[in-house]
């Protein structure tokens, strides 16, 4: 059996430890929960067999779900637990080989995860789900709109009939997140898991914001309630909006993405945003008219610069402000630093509902 220390989340400790010892039930394959600390940051932590993270058969695909149920469960307590302060949970599978090098990832990252507990202080994910049922929808349609059954073209008044449908769910959505988005900071789409699912959303709310929010779907709920079915789940941590990857290495994407921002090996902050703002200008569909791969070519230097951006942030003491520190690409560099992206693929959605449906 291979040990390693799996990676729950990180929490903000400026005001005390969280009391894991409640949640009894413990961590994957119930491994007693243990904290790891690194200045005013605290990850919580199990050990785990790594051989049981990794695999393709069924009976290991089965096991990963149960692992994914006990992660989302602790990070869940741990939302309970924190309450007014943040919790970032780290994406899932994350190891590290000791406790002193689960101390090494927080002080590598310790910039970026600071940042993100101050951007996230005292807020939660809650999720819309809305369904409808189409064939009511249609003849909704067909009875507001009666010359589609008798038109002589069939195949026109489907379509016709088809285009109208995307139209009032268009209007749909439209009202239903004006309602929410004024009681939120963000909001994340998800996609939809089903031909009757017409919406599928996030919204990172403050915790004050709360009941607000209750309010606001319980209207748009009520509005509905005849032609729609809406699903309420939280709260939640924030898996939607900072679902935390550490890479460690990864000096061919870092290296790749320098090279197509034509930087040189060593660069300043200033240096590397002057460049890409140079890049961006010069390969802007709008200057470009004639190039039909302007659009794209101006997105990968827009993915490049995120990459290159997350590799300097990641570096100790790092300041946007700090316009003369001169910032490595070389292999030993980058092979050294771990690499904060909050971009990473969302994790399966826990389906407890906050409210019936």
């Amino acid at each position: 059996m291979t040990e390693k220390y799996f990676i729950y989340a990180t929490i903000d400790n400026q005001s005390g430890m969280p009391n894991i010892a409640e949640f009894q039930a413990g961590g994957i394959n119930a491994a007693p929960l243990e904290t790891v600390c690194y200045r005013d940051i605290v990850a919580v932590v199990s050990r785990v067999d790594v051989n049981a993270l990794s695999g393709s058969s069924s009976a290991h695909e089965e096991t990963q779900q149960a692992h994914l149920l006990k992660y989302q469960q602790v990070n869940e307590f741990l939302l309970k637990q924190t309450g007014s302060k943040s919790i970032l949970p780290l994406k899932f599978g994350f190891t590290a080989t000791s406790r002193q090098d689960v101390e090494k990832v927080l002080e590598q990252a310790y910039i970026q995860l600071r940042a993100y507990l101050d951007k996230l202080q005292g807020t939660m994910e809650l999720i819309i789900q809305v369904s409808w049922e189409l064939p009511n929808i249609l003849q909704g349609i067909l009875k507001d709109t009666p010359e589609l059954a008798n038109a002589a073209n069939p195949i026109q008044a489907g379509k016709l009939l088809f285009e109208a449908a995307e139209i009032k769910k268009s209007s749909f959505v439209a009202a239903i997140h004006k309602q929410l988005l004024a009681c939120s900071k963000e909001y994340s789409d998800a996609p939809l898991k089903t031909e009757a699912m017409i919406f599928n959303r996030s919204y990172l709310v403050e915790k004050d914001h709360e009941a607000l929010f209750d309010e606001a779907v319980d209207l748009v709920a009520t509005e509905f309630e005849d032609i729609l079915t809406f699903r309420y789940i939280g709260p939640l941590p924030v898996y939607s909006f900072v679902n935390i990857e550490l890479n460690q290495g990864n000096f061919a994407m870092v290296d790749k993405s320098r090279q197509l921002l034509q930087l040189p090996e060593q660069a300043s902050w200033e240096t590397i945003k002057s460049t890409y703002r140079q890049l961006i200008l010069a390969l802007h569909p709008d200057k470009n008219p004639n190039n039909p791969q302007a659009a794209e070519n101006t997105k990968a230097v827009v993915a490049a610069y995120d990459i290159v951006k997350a590799y300097c942030q990641s570096q100790p003491n790092f300041s946007e402000q700090d316009k003369t520190t001169t910032i490595s690409f070389t292999q030993e560099a980058v092979e050294k630093t771990f690499i904060t992206d909050d971009k990473g693929a969302l994790l399966m959605r826990n389906t407890t509902a906050k409210k019936p449906a």
